[in-house]
């Protein structure tokens, strides 16, 4: 493997560890489990969405603005998720 290759590989480790950190989840999230599951794909197809969209936005401080506004949803859906649990 080349040099810049490990380089990218590292910022791609890197990039991952930040956004898992971000969303409160295992680095393995985003990572297949099983080849036949719909929820893995799922998943990483909403993952890069999220970060397609995210590169979009230039502003830093809107960019950070969108992390809140995505870190609030995600915690009002785990409140919701634990009421239903109950």
């Amino acid at each position: 493997m080349a040099w810049w290759a490990m380089g990218q590989q590292t910022d791609i480790a890197r990039t991952l560890e930040r956004i898992a950190a971000e969303l409160g989840v295992p680095v393995s999230a985003f990572h297949e489990r099983d080849a036949s599951s719909d929820t893995a794909g799922a998943l990483q197809t909403a993952v890069a969405a999220l970060l397609s969209a995210f590169t979009m936005v230039r502003d830093p401080a809107e960019r950070q603005h969108c992390v809140d506004r995505l870190s609030d949803e995600a915690t009002r859906l785990r409140a919701l998720a634990k009421d239903d649990r109950g």
